[in-house]
């Protein structure tokens, strides 16, 4: 096709090269990765799913008021990678409701995941505010202008569901002096979740990949910096923005773990071991082990021809097998 072709993109028809305005770079970002998602191997679409789902965590614990952060409570520096966080009962948490509530590929990324920690199944009622905010925009599908959508929802959550608004600052005593804090927050990280769960408002359908941070604490306050829709399409520039991250890192991982082991005389598990880290992050090999369905001799055998492959290294502290040269999101 020409410059000039005609391309089909959520219900609207856009022409390349001879129209006067372009649309705004979000959709061509995205409509990029629609446009690469027929051609993706099993491999790459099964690790792209799990990146999507090690990011989504990191946003999550960004945004989820964990009770224990602060400088007297630091969980950490791996508070915000999926495998190896100390927040296991969010984690369990946050993976149950994806696996019930996500679409296919991430569904059986969290289900994976869960195998690998040895947890089971969780129903907190921490993630009825998801439930609530997924319902909501349920209602508002299909949509042929993803924008205004979004926009509606935002609206709806804002004025009908008060425990999303940012509370600002407030004024506590403590030991007779005024201080001032930031107020609790709200459930932005609940909205975020429910969108990010729903490819198909931008006619991605059950793509193996999750749009992360789509409704960010700054949507939910009271009076935000800019119109609702100007921030929205900044988010959704940066959630495609890391999607593409994501893809180009993982369809590398894959082709490395293809070329430094093709030659060498490895596991069976190997390979499929290499592309659970690349995607999940490190793993221990009891973890690698239950994930993968095999004993623990198979897979510390895998470990080893990773590790002589160069491809992996057993970190010295938590003996999880880490990838090299891992891609790590923002």
């Amino acid at each position: 096709m020409d410059r000039t072709s005609r391309v089909y993109f959520f219900g609207q028809w856009y022409i390349f090269g001879a129209m006067e305005h372009a649309p705004p770079p979000w959709q061509l970002a995205l409509a990029r990765i629609e446009g690469a998602l027929p051609f993706l191997p099993a491999e790459v679409a099964d690790a792209l799913a799990r990146a999507s789902l090690r990011r989504l965590w990191r946003v999550h614990v960004r945004d989820f008021p964990q009770e224990n952060q602060g400088p007297e409570h630091n969980p950490g520096p791996e508070a915000a990678e999926l495998t190896r966080s100390w927040y296991a009962a969010e984690r369990q948490d946050f993976l149950s409701w994806i696996g019930r509530r996500g679409p296919p590929p991430l569904a059986r990324a969290a289900r994976l995941t869960l195998a690998a920690k040895d947890a089971r199944e969780s129903f907190s009622g921490t993630f009825e505010a998801a439930d609530r905010a997924l319902e909501r925009l349920d209602a508002l599908l299909p949509a042929p202008v993803p924008l205004a959508a979004l926009t509606e929802w935002l609206h709806q959550l804002r004025d009908h569901e008060v425990d999303f608004l940012e509370g600002g600052s407030e004024e506590v005593l403590i030991e007779g002096r005024v201080f001032q804090r930031f107020a609790a927050r709200g459930s932005a990280w609940a909205a975020s979740l429910a969108a990010a769960m729903r490819p198909q408002l931008f006619a991605l359908g059950a793509a193996p990949l999750a749009l992360a941070g789509l409704a960010p604490r700054a949507l939910f306050r009271a009076d935000p910096e800019r119109p609702l829709p100007a921030l929205l399409a900044t988010a959704i520039g940066a959630a495609a923005s890391d999607v593409a991250t994501d893809l180009t890192a993982v369809t590398a991982m894959v082709a490395r773990g293809e070329e430094r082991l093709a030659g060498l005389y490895a596991s069976s598990q190997a390979s499929a071991m290499w592309q659970l880290i690349g995607g999940l992050g490190p793993l221990t090999r009891a973890e690698l082990a239950r994930a993968l369905g095999v004993t623990r001799r198979t897979a510390s055998q895998a470990a080893t021809a990773l590790e002589k492959a160069d491809l992996a290294t057993l970190r010295p502290g938590d003996h999880a097998l880490a990838p090299k040269g891992a891609h790590r999101g923002s």
